[in-house]
């Protein structure tokens, strides 16, 4: 099976990776000494599981800067513009289902405030969400059309930010890839779409899903804000939070996603039926 998801906003509370231990003691030390003093290896494990829980690093939470969204660009296809992606790849054991929630730390945490900063730069974004039991795996992706110089820029601050070596040491993320998505010349806006629809819809979808990205990540910020973050926050913390946030951003889309996104949507287009995949025509 394969999932799919394809995805402003206050002030946002900024993980900064000054490591904090819970308690002021010499993890490693501690383990050695254990070692040394007990004979049988699963005493051992079971000790040393207790001190790593002890000694668990906490993330250290900072006031983050404030987004101001901008509206897409018209006329973006220009000579250095391409369209690029940067996709992380999470751990999925294989007797479990996609943990979707874990989307949201990386989307607030580490890629709000590249989008943030470089926005004036970013005509066109997206977020894109899947899991499939296949060799792209469980994934999600920034993808954004704009000139090399910008995409080194996010690049570089993502691969240099201290917490997405913390999320790989935690196995949350298993690996993180960068790369062009349009290789000709002039990065085409239809080159990310699907290339089975019009090319009229191909064209204008851009649009279209960079303002439900928009609206998603909105979403993502005024929830978490709801139990916001203070102080020092331990892995764990993060993860129930995030599973929090997810949980009422579910419930909200099962409850009013039809009124407010699918009704609206059919709205703007006439109140005109429309194909779904049961083959039924249905309004919205």
């Amino acid at each position: 099976m394969q999932y799919c998801r394809t995805a402003s906003i206050k002030k946002l509370a900024r993980i900064s990776i000054t490591l904090v231990f819970r308690r002021n003691t010499n993890c490693e030390a501690m383990q050695q000494e254990q070692r040394a003093r007990l004979p049988g290896r699963g005493i051992y494990a079971i000790i040393s599981s207790l001190l790593l829980v002890a000694c668990t690093p906490a993330l250290q939470i900072e006031p983050g800067a404030s987004f101001d969204p901008k509206t897409a660009a018209i006329g973006v296809e220009q000579p250095d513009n391409y369209w690029w992606q940067m996709r992380f790849r999470l751990t999925w054991p294989e007797d479990q289902k996609p943990d979707f929630s874990r989307h949201l730390i990386i989307a607030e945490q580490l890629l709000l405030p590249v989008i943030v900063e470089h926005q004036a730069q970013l005509p066109l974004w997206r977020f894109h969400r899947r899991a499939g039991r296949d060799g792209a795996g469980h994934q999600f992706s920034l993808i954004f059309f704009s000139d090399e110089t910008t995409a080194t820029r996010i690049r570089d601050e993502i691969d240099s930010d201290p917490l997405t070596q913390w999320l790989v040491d935690r196995e949350l993320i298993e690996k993180v890839r960068f790369h062009q998505r349009s290789p000709e010349e002039l990065g085409r806006l239809e080159l990310t779409s699907d290339p089975n629809w019009p090319i009229e819809i191909q064209r204008s979808w851009p649009y279209f899903i960079m303002g439900a990205s928009q609206a998603w990540l909105m979403l993502v910020q005024e929830l978490s804000a709801i139990d916001e973050f203070k102080g020092e926050v331990d892995y764990p913390s993060l993860l129930l939070h995030y599973q929090e946030v997810d949980a009422r951003l579910s419930s909200q889309w099962r409850d009013f996603g039809q009124h407010a996104y699918l009704h609206h949507l059919n709205a703007v287009f006439g109140y005109q039926p429309i194909l779904i995949r049961s083959s039924e025509l249905k309004t919205f």
